[in-house]
């Protein structure tokens, strides 16, 4: 895509009502606390607004992208792709409105947002509670995709099964 067509897209992400604002909580947001604190607070930011959507069939790994890929569209939020590897499932959501919503500078904390959205859906199907979901690496193509992994974690051994 151009860098013009890429330009356009971005600005037809966020409304226009809402962009100074976004920009004025950014910026205040972010030197309100430690990136954790921010980041945790739009992780439940984002399980509270996922709250509002239904995303009920787990049926297929097909059926449950379709549901999470139907919220997205009526939102104008991108789309996901669930992909199943070995050990843990895939969620890439692209075409994020995070970047033009809130700048460029908050993409270490927004995407926490997506995060919680997704946590709250996969443990409203029935998730098994050792895994967990989180994000993988930096946003990719200049902020418009985010890697989420969901995985098993591996407890630290405790202080009496360390040998």
């Amino acid at each position: 895509m151009s860098t013009n067509n890429t330009h356009y897209y971005e600005q037809q992400q966020c409304s226009i009502q809402w962009k100074a604002f976004l920009s004025a909580f950014s910026t205040e947001f972010s030197s309100k606390g430690e990136m954790k604190d921010l980041r945790a607070f739009m992780h439940q930011l984002g399980r509270t607004m996922a709250a509002g959507f239904v995303v009920a069939d787990g049926s297929s790994l097909q059926a449950l992208e379709d549901c999470m890929n139907a919220v997205w569209m009526q939102l104008n939020w991108g789309w996901v792709q669930l992909t199943e590897e070995a050990d843990s499932l895939m969620v890439a959501h692209h075409a994020s409105p995070l970047k033009i919503a809130f700048g460029v500078e908050a993409l270490e904390w927004s995407p926490a947002l997506l995060e919680g959205a997704y946590a709250h859906w996969f443990e409203g199907l029935g998730m098994d509670k050792s895994l967990k979901l989180s994000q993988r690496g930096m946003p990719l193509e200049d902020g418009q995709l985010f890697i989420y992994e969901l995985k098993k974690q591996v407890e630290p051994p405790s202080y009496f099964t360390r040998r």
